[in-house]
């Protein structure tokens, strides 16, 4: 259940930054140097991104990975743990 909800947040964390930058998921993905499938599925929750994965995301958005999860749903998170 943690899990599912800990990747539902970063799932939902890579899309919203993704349109707060004006990137399409093509270009992201292109960029980022992996597939718009790949992105998709990670969009979707339906595929868990690696943290390499992220880097790539966060390198292309511009945003250092620390930036990545500081943000109010993970602090909402970690506080039930």
């Amino acid at each position: 259940m943690e899990k599912q909800l800990f990747n539902s947040i970063i799932c939902k964390r890579i899309t919203d930054l993704r349109i707060e930058h004006n990137f399409t998921k093509e270009k992201l993905a292109y960029e980022s140097g992996i597939s718009k499938g790949g992105l998709s599925e990670i969009e979707k929750n339906m595929k868990e991104p690696r943290l390499s994965t992220i880097a790539k995301l966060c390198s292309c958005l511009g945003i250092k990975i620390k930036d990545f999860f500081d943000f109010e749903e993970i602090d909402n998170f970690v506080n039930l743990l």
